[in-house]
């Protein structure tokens, strides 16, 4: 059905909901697609962060959850690779954090995005120890994963991360696989390959790309995924794409938990290894020095970013959606799509997805099959047609 029209004036201001942290700034793998070094400010930032900045941080984080009485706080590490951090600052980091949620009673669930290849037994021992979730960047088979995951050298890495991922898979760990979707290649290669290595969280991520750029149609691939998620999960839940469980939870009227989906502010905010802050760390591939800030945590509260024209500008971005979105009829589910896939030089991010077209027919076909196949339990065991489900929402 149409979508209402959007106001953004509905979604108040609430605190800072959860940090990414940039630990360290570079890598050790080179990956062809990757957006952050797209921005050369990056290299202008200490390659690792440094205790001061991290005690700062932590003040700053238990500062935050009292003040505002938060449940739960979740906080990503992330890089560049923070594995190059060093497993001691890991033990450290999670332990401070174990204290404050002590003294505050706010949860602070600890997450890191990391390529795998530095992880070994003394890795899997603090993450299972301090219940640290790992996303693990594993783009599917060799033959797809090491078209753009090489080292410096020229040589894949599938090997060194196919095998992190097995040994996270035999442990008490949370764990996410998180590859980038490649049209050129079947989605029956990825989906045979994460059952065959045991992983069934996973998701496949729509490639990075601006308005300016002309990447490939994703449509076709990801219509395909979507049969081959629901054939799987056809007579009980097997496994979980996350791209697909996320824009099915916003088609029938929820909130998806990642915001690559869905109409909702983008509200992220990311610390640097000097403690410097910014606004979500991906919109650096709209170019040199895109999201850099005059905001730091020794001299500003976290929730003080919210007073930064950068930060508020992408915020505000992510719901105020150009005309065609505002028309479409999907604009609720898809929220414009990703926020940095709507960036062009000319307009800023006033424009639709570079995927415009793809999401539409994405979310098209997914509507279709749901409502010709599926229903949704309600309370006392009545079962509603998913047709009226999408209707009512």
């Amino acid at each position: 059905m149409p979508a209402d029209d959007p106001d953004p004036a509905a979604f108040q201001n609430q605190p800072i909901s959860q940090l990414l942290v940039k630990v360290a700034t570079r890598c050790n793998i080179d990956c062809s697609y990757c957006y952050w070094f797209r921005d050369a400010a990056v290299y202008d930032k200490p390659k690792l962060m440094g205790a001061e900045v991290l005690d700062r941080l932590l003040q700053r984080i238990e500062e935050h959850v009292a003040k505002h009485s938060l449940v739960d706080f979740p906080i990503i590490l992330h890089g560049g690779e923070p594995l190059l951090w060093g497993v001691e600052n890991f033990h450290r980091m999670a332990e401070a954090c174990e204290g404050i949620s002590s003294r505050t009673g706010c949860e602070l669930p600890i997450a890191v995005t990391t390529n795998g290849v530095l992880i070994d037994d003394d890795w899997l021992n603090c993450f299972e120890a301090h219940d640290i979730s790992v996303a693990i960047s594993l783009d599917g088979p060799a033959h797809i994963h090491d078209v753009h995951r090489r080292t410096f050298q020229g040589t894949g890495t599938h090997a060194a991360v196919e095998r992190a991922a097995r040994m996270l898979a035999s442990r008490d760990i949370g764990t996410i696989a998180l590859a980038v979707c490649n049209p050129g290649y079947p989605p029956t290669d990825y989906v045979e390959f994460f059952a065959a290595c045991g992983i069934a969280n996973y998701d496949i991520m729509i490639p990075d790309a601006t308005v300016d750029e002309h990447p490939p149609s994703i449509a076709a691939f990801y219509n395909g995924l979507f049969n081959l998620w629901l054939e799987a999960n056809r007579g009980k839940p097997t496994v979980n794409i996350r791209i697909i469980s996320d824009m099915i939870t916003a088609l029938l009227g929820s909130n998806s938990p990642t915001e690559g989906v869905g109409y909702k502010p983008v509200e992220l905010c990311t610390i640097m290894t000097d403690g410097s802050v910014e606004a979500h760390d991906v919109l650096r591939i709209a170019g040199d020095g895109f999201t850099r800030t005059t905001f730091n945590i020794f001299e500003h509260a976290i929730d003080e970013v919210r007073n930064e024209p950068r930060w508020k500008a992408a915020r505000d971005a992510s719901i105020k959606l150009c005309d065609k979105c505002r028309q479409c009829k999907f604009m609720g589910a898809c929220g414009g799509g990703y926020l940095p896939h709507r960036f062009s030089k000319k307009n800023g991010y006033d424009n639709p997805s570079v995927y415009c077209d793809d999401l539409y027919s994405m979310f098209e076909n997914m509507q279709s099959v749901l409502e010709s196949h599926l229903y949704v339990a309600k309370p006392g065991g009545e079962r509603l047609n998913v047709r009226d489900a999408l209707q009512r929402a």
